[in-house]
């Protein structure tokens, strides 16, 4: 007699929420008995499937969750025109990253594919099983300041607090509100309390914070805080959006 002849799998299943198990079931058991697979062995391959496509869907929602203005890997940047060692990015491409909270300051001028770098990065610590959230530094401030008019700015501060990794993009970009300092802090100190993260890009040298957020003494005491767990790297080179410049032929009416 077989125990499993009255067994609904199917239905268990869907019951245990094990979707590409029950998709992928049939084939397996084809390729099981054509190459005399054991029990083991089948279920190995159907776990390990489940296991991936899992991932893959967790992979996918927190990169959505995330907000990347563009996806990018740190496969795909290229390194060439930011004139920066890969070897340099090892601290932040692993576990400890995250779970040692080290930070990093990207500098240099437009085009040099730091927003891109730091979007690498923050993608690799989605795809080793944390989340992230990308948010320029005029729209968090905007955000935190509107919040503080309307009595909500320990919830709102929260909001940018709650991901594994920050990154807080263009930092000097354009003018920001009087209490941009302030406001801009209290996320800063949070996460700094919290072990957590955070990426920044910038167009300023870090004694330029100060003018830019209107409060030297609070970017002082900022940068302070990111810099104990962190660094900053610049990005030199040509702009990566000028490199047809050097190589495209210049226009019939244009001046050579």
């Amino acid at each position: 007699m077989n125990p499993a002849a009255d067994v609904d799998l199917p239905a268990l299943l869907k019951r245990l929420h094990l979707p590409t198990i029950a998709r992928q079931l049939a084939e397996v058991e084809i390729r099981a008995v054509t190459e005399g697979w054991g029990i083991r062995d089948a279920l190995a391959l159907l776990c390990a499937e489940e296991v991936a496509n899992r991932n893959n869907t967790r992979i996918h929602k927190a990169v959505r969750q995330a907000r990347f203005p563009f996806l990018i890997s740190i496969e795909e940047f290229d390194f060439t025109f930011g004139r920066l060692r890969r070897e340099l990015l090892a601290p932040y491409l692993c576990r400890e990253f995250v779970t040692e909270g080290r930070n990093l300051i990207l500098a240099g001028k437009s085009g040099r594919g730091k927003s891109a770098l730091a979007i690498a990065i923050a993608y690799r610590a989605i795809q080793i099983g944390f989340d992230a959230r990308f948010t320029t530094a005029a729209a968090l401030i905007d955000d935190l300041v509107v919040a503080t008019a309307t009595g909500r700015l320990a919830e709102a501060t929260d909001a940018y607090l709650e991901p594994d990794v920050l990154i807080i993009d263009e930092v000097g970009y354009l003018p920001y509100a009087n209490s941009a300092a302030n406001v801009l802090y209290g996320v800063v100190d949070g996460r700094y309390i919290a072990n957590k993260p955070m990426l920044f890009t910038t167009n300023k040298n870090l004694d330029q914070w100060g003018l830019v957020l209107h409060d030297d003494q609070l970017a002082e005491a900022l940068i302070d805080r990111v810099m104990e767990r962190g660094r900053r790297l610049s990005l030199t080179g040509p702009s990566y959006r000028a490199r047809h410049q050097a190589t495209e032929p210049p226009e019939a009416n244009e001046p050579q």
